[in-house]
């Protein structure tokens, strides 16, 4: 199919992109988040937010000293004291449940080619299954402690790291060569991370206990590719009738996007769970539907769109769909990005595409229990709603 002079325009703005991880600051710095204000993943919560958010809220406002305790900050939640918003729409990306306050430290990706706008993720790592943590809606004083410990500590640590920028792409584009899909499995990136920690900060760093928690924890890196996505995917907004997809992200109940030619008009519809294995004693019936900001990745063109790289999740995922979703970046994918020489690796996710193909993406997700009280369940792909793109190519069409 020929491509759009649009989507060339906008494919062309997201390859000129050079995201670089250039700091580490307090979000009400970064953007100037506000008191009483949390950032949460995915679109606008239009029916009301699902419980592990509202957990994580929670334990948002315990660590801002808005409120003394959870109880407290369950009621305050409830007055509407406290707002809640998209992350995205700020230009953050926060995974599953995790949330975003004013002095929650971030994690800074600027665009080294100075056209997309700086983009940010909070820290993560610890906790996996059913340990406490924000993320999985968690609501518990180990969650709290969790969220401290990488706020008051490890942030400062490893911030000076960035005082000269680090590009980004060459470690995707490496780590894809070497068995990565950069979202569920990010080992060779998460491995690349921590030599250039070890190597920026005093010697010190590798065997203190910071140094341990980073190189014990993969999905550290996880959220220096979302900010880099997101930053890369900035770039390609607002070109007039663009339908590259610039944001996607689930919020525990509803899935949404939003295409370059409306700049922050989502697109959304009804979330399902992901497919895939959950842990015992649980079924699917337990979790939330898809949930979290890390579909920057496939929105980018990587994650499930890259699963041709990586035989574990391959594997993994093996049983939950044919072989037919290995043929989807050729589809929906616009081209090979220049940045990755080495992959080869497709980028730039096309609404008109999914449209035309009756396809839609295949996104790589955690699951997470709805209660809030069991955490992490493991993780599945999943497939968004058609509706979604058609809504929005709809939209371009009328605008």
């Amino acid at each position: 199919m020929a491509l759009h002079p649009a989507d060339r325009e906008a494919r062309d703005r997201l390859f000129a992109a050079a995201p670089c991880w250039s700091g580490v600051r307090r979000a009400k710095e970064a953007i100037g988040l506000e008191s009483h204000v949390l950032l949460h993943s995915g679109p606008p919560a239009e029916n009301g937010h699902v419980v592990p958010t509202l957990h994580s809220a929670a334990v948002a406002c315990v660590f801002e000293g808005w409120a003394a305790d959870f109880d407290e900050a369950d009621e305050l939640i409830a007055s509407g004291d406290v707002r809640l918003e998209p992350a995205q729409d700020r230009n953050v990306a926060t995974p599953l449940a995790a949330v975003v306050s004013a002095s929650m430290q971030v994690i800074e990706v600027s665009d080294g080619a100075g056209s997309g706008k700086p983009a940010y993720a909070p820290l993560n790592g610890g906790g996996t299954g059913g340990a406490p943590a924000a993320r999985y809606g968690r609501k518990s004083q180990e969650a709290l402690d969790l969220l401290r410990f990488l706020n008051e500590e490890v942030a400062g640590i490893i911030a000076p790291a960035a005082s000269e920028p680090i590009p980004w792409l060459p470690i995707i584009d490496a780590a894809l060569t070497r068995g990565d899909d950069v979202h569920l499995r990010h080992l060779e990136a998460h491995k690349t991370l921590v030599e250039v920690l070890r190597k920026r900060l005093p010697s010190a760093f590798g065997a203190s206990n910071i140094g341990t928690f980073v190189a014990e924890w993969p999905i550290f890196h996880l959220n220096f590719w979302m900010a880099a996505a997101r930053c890369a995917l900035s770039a390609a907004a607002g070109v007039k009738e663009s339908a590259l997809v610039t944001a996607m992200g689930g919020n525990g109940a509803q899935f949404g996007l939003q295409v370059s030619g409306l700049p922050g008009r989502w697109f959304i519809a009804p979330a399902d769970v992901p497919r895939g294995d959950v842990r015992e004693p649980y079924t699917m019936e337990n979790c939330t539907g898809a949930y979290g900001d890390s579909a920057l990745a496939e929105g980018f063109g990587l994650g499930a769109m890259a699963l041709s790289y990586c035989p574990d999740m391959k594997a993994l995922h093996s049983g939950y769909y044919d072989d037919s979703i290995f043929m989807l970046p050729e589809k929906l994918l616009i081209d090979a990005h220049p940045g990755f020489p080495a992959s080869g690796a497709r980028a730039g996710l096309s609404a008109r595409a999914v449209v035309e193909t009756g396809e839609t993406p295949v996104v790589e997700l955690g699951l997470v229990e709805k209660s809030g009280v069991y955490g992490g369940l493991g993780a599945g792909l999943y497939r968004p709603p058609l509706a979604s793109f058609e809504a929005a190519c709809a939209a371009l069409n009328e605008d």
